[in-house]
C-alpha cells in the first residue's frame, strides 16, 4: 500500500535558499569548480538533462572551459562598464520532469561587502505542476549546497517566512531550513518543534514542513537568541 505524499506548505510559494559567506577574491577556477560540483548533485536529484546560462551558453566542458564562462560574467559598475573588482554575477537554470532550479552567484569581489554581503548564491526551486515539489526536495538541496559550497550560513524559505522574519543582509537567515557553519556560532538547543542534526562541517535546523510562516519565523527567533546568533560575523 503506497503513502501519499503531502507537499510542503513551502513548495509552491518561490521556496529560494540564500546563501553567503565573508571571502574576497575567489578566481573563475574556484568560483567554477563550486559550482559544477552543486549542478553535477541537482542534476542527479532532479533529473535535469542540461544547464544553460542567462547567456544561452550550456555549462558544459573541461575546468577550464567552465572558468571562462565564469569570466565571461564579470561584474559592471553603475555606468555599465566592466569591473573585474566586483567579481562575477551570473545563474545557470535547468528543468527536470519535476522541478526546475536555477541558481544565482555574485562571487569574486575584492570587497566582502558593507551593508550588504557581497558574495552569496541562491537556489530557486520552480516546480514544474503543483505539488511536485517534495521536503525531501529541500534536504536534497540543502546537503548539496553545505557539501559542495561550504558557505557561513542558508536558509531555505518562502516569501511569506521571509517577509515574516524581515532579516537580510548579514543576518543569519530563518527558514524551514536554516544552516550554521560552526566557524559562525555552535546550536546547543533549539525551540519545541524544531530539529537539529549536522551536516558538513554545520548544523541544520529544521522546522515541520506543514507549520505557518508565522510559527517558523517564531521558533527560529527563539532559537538564535538562545544561542546567542544573530549574524555572521564579517
Amino acid at each position: 500500500m503506497s503513502t501519499a505524499v503531502t507537499a510542503p506548505v513551502w513548495g509552491s510559494r518561490d521556496a529560494i535558499l540564500r546563501s553567503v559567506w565573508v571571502a574576497t577574491g575567489e578566481s573563475p577556477e574556484w568560483i567554477a569548480q563550486r559550482t559544477d560540483a552543486l549542478l553535477s548533485e541537482l542534476q542527479a536529484a532532479f533529473d535535469v538533462s542540461y544547464w544553460r546560462t542567462s547567456k544561452d551558453q550550456r555549462w558544459e566542458g573541461s575546468p577550464e572551459a567552465l572558468a571562462d564562462i565564469v569570466r565571461g560574467f564579470v561584474g559592471t559598475g553603475i555606468d555599465g562598464d566592466p569591473e573585474p573588482e566586483n567579481g562575477y554575477v551570473f545563474s545557470v537554470a535547468g528543468a527536470g520532469p519535476r522541478v526546475a532550479p536555477r541558481i544565482r552567484v555574485s562571487a569574486g569581489s575584492v570587497s566582502t561587502g558593507g551593508r550588504l554581503p557581497s558574495h552569496h548564491m541562491t537556489v530557486e526551486l520552480r516546480e514544474m505542476y503543483t505539488g511536485a515539489i517534495t521536503a525531501e526536495d529541500g534536504d536534497i538541496v540543502c546537503a548539496a549546497v553545505a557539501r559542495t559550497w561550504g558557505p557561513a550560513m542558508f536558509a531555505l524559505a518562502d516569501d511569506p517566512t521571509r517577509s515574516a522574519a524581515r532579516r537580510g543582509n548579514w543576518k543569519i537567515g530563518i527558514g524551514y531550513r536554516t544552516w550554521i557553519s560552526a566557524e559562525v556560532g555552535t546550536v546547543s538547543r533549539v525551540a519545541d518543534g524544531l530539529t537539529a542534526s549536522e551536516l558538513a562541517g554545520g548544523t541544520l535546523i529544521s522546522a515541520p514542513d506543514n507549520w505557518p510562516a508565522e510559527r517558523v519565523v517564531a521558533a527560529l527567533t527563539e532559537t538564535l537568541s538562545a544561542n546567542g546568533l544573530d549574524e555572521v560575523p564579517h
